[in-house]
């Protein structure tokens, strides 16, 4: 190689931050070394950077679409160093994160994308899937984190929000022609939508009776999808339906009871000792820390 990277951040500082007196003064050289440096890179490469215009030095262009084609590489190199750092620390590199796709979306890319600032130097991997375990989660894709509803072994949990489900059906389905309230009897003459989980033989989102006709579907997209086609009615997050409840497409069903359930969300370690400094500041950014929210 014939040029350092070295070479190539002080070229950056110096056209980032306006001249080789503040280069030199942020990254502690005399300017007498940046001028070498930015010499010598001239000189390896045999392409003109700089361009003398009245007082001031400025990229040739040349010289702006190599530095364009450095900044990517010199950027991998300072988190890789990072990464090597966090690492040393006891830190860590990647961070696997399973979260129930009834978790809302804005909530979780809005905490991924703070944590992608905070920390650039770690990769992110989510799974996100509908109705998932803690056990499966941990045990099958070996995550450091879950946001889940379900757990059937001690880990430790804190209860981060509730999900509120709403019984609809669309406007013009049979259950609300009815001039009373909706009994279970009703119910059953019709078909219900249930957003199952993602492994076999796994919980279904909402109980039912054996004697229930029921289409069973695998996202929640799915099962509004269904109920907007009049085919079936629901217990449906009602976060994700308000337009259609605002614009009376889904109307909600009279019940004497149950119209109204709530499926906790609880962020979950894998084990009581917490987990790295990197975790942490994620589980944090979910809303660990906060009280628990009801949408």
């Amino acid at each position: 190689m014939k040029t350092t990277l070295d070479e190539w951040e002080i070229l950056q500082a110096v056209v980032q931050l306006g001249g080789f007196a503040p280069a030199a003064e942020q990254l502690n050289r005399s300017q007498s070394t940046i001028s070498y440096a930015i010499s010598r890179l001239q000189e390896q490469i045999g392409i003109k950077m700089f361009e003398q215009k009245g007082r001031r030095a400025h990229l040739t262009e040349a010289g702006r679409v190599l530095l364009a084609d450095a900044e990517p590489h010199l950027t991998g190199f300072h988190q890789l160093e990072q990464r090597a750092s966090a690492l040393a620390s006891g830190g860590q590199s990647e961070i696997r994160l399973s979260v129930d796709s009834i978790f809302p979306n804005e909530r979780l890319f809005a905490a991924l994308a703070e944590f992608a600032r905070r920390f650039p130097y770690i990769h992110q991997k989510l799974r996100q899937t509908t109705f998932i375990s803690a056990d499966s989660e941990f045990s099958a894709h070996n995550a450091h984190l879950c946001v889940v509803g379900l757990m059937s072994r001690e880990y430790f949990v804190k209860p981060i929000l509730d999900i509120r489900m709403t019984a609809i059906a669309h406007r013009d389905h049979p259950l609300h022609s009815l001039k009373r309230q909706v009994s279970r009897i009703d119910m059953m003459q019709h078909v219900l939508v249930v957003i199952e989980g993602a492994g076999s033989g796994s919980t279904k989102r909402q109980p039912h009776s054996p004697a229930q006709r029921f289409l069973p579907v695998s996202t929640i997209e799915a099962a509004i999808d269904a109920v907007r086609s009049g085919l079936c009615f629901g217990w449906l997050p009602e976060y994700r339906i308000r337009t259609y409840l605002d614009s009376a497409e889904f109307l909600a069903l009279r019940m004497p009871v149950g119209g109204t359930r709530e499926v906790r969300l609880n962020l979950v370690y894998k084990d009581s000792n917490l987990g790295s400094r990197e975790a942490n500041a994620l589980a944090e950014l979910l809303g660990m820390n906060g009280e628990v929210q009801t949408i």
